[in-house]
């Protein structure tokens, strides 16, 4: 049994942390502020954090191109050094998970529930490694997923009753 919720949370959670200007911002960080401060052990899988690099990426290149008309070699290359930055920065909140060919195995046994293999392959981590919540905004994954899942509000919210 162990003392600490085990807590995933999901790619849209981190992308909010990072990318200012998103809906859920607000919401993401005090979570993040929550979790740190209750001392929860964060997971997330090795896709998550491929995944919040090209979306961060992805982000600050198409600001890069809406304020300057293209993007050079100099800004392509800072934005890939701030993308590395917070991929470091999720290690420092929790742990990355690898993958396992079970995980796809349940991935595939839960498209009837939720169609989409990303997501799914998150909820198979998380069923394989026993997590006690799935945190994430992705609001047909909160309504369809098998395992205890909440979005950043909902977990702050706990995270705070438990203390």
């Amino acid at each position: 049994m162990r003392d600490r919720p085990l807590i995933m949370v999901d790619t849209n959670v981190w992308v909010d942390l990072y990318v200012p200007g998103r809906p859920k911002r607000e919401s993401s960080a005090a979570f993040f502020e929550e979790a740190r401060r209750s001392q929860v052990e964060l997971v997330f899988t090795l896709e998550i954090a491929r995944a919040v690099f090209r979306i961060v990426s992805y982000e600050a290149k198409r600001w890069v191109r809406q304020g300057k008309g293209e993007l050079s070699e100099a800004y392509a290359r800072a934005i890939a050094d701030h993308a590395w930055d917070f991929v470091q920065d999720m290690q420092e909140y929790g742990t990355p998970i690898g993958s396992s060919t079970p995980d796809l195995w349940m991935a595939g046994k839960l498209r009837d529930v939720h169609p989409e293999i990303e997501d799914n392959f998150i909820v198979a981590a998380c069923m394989r490694i026993g997590t006690d919540y799935l945190v994430t905004n992705d609001a047909k994954l909160l309504r369809h997923s098998p395992v205890a899942t909440v979005d950043p509000a909902m977990m702050t919210r706990l995270l705070q009753l438990k203390a």
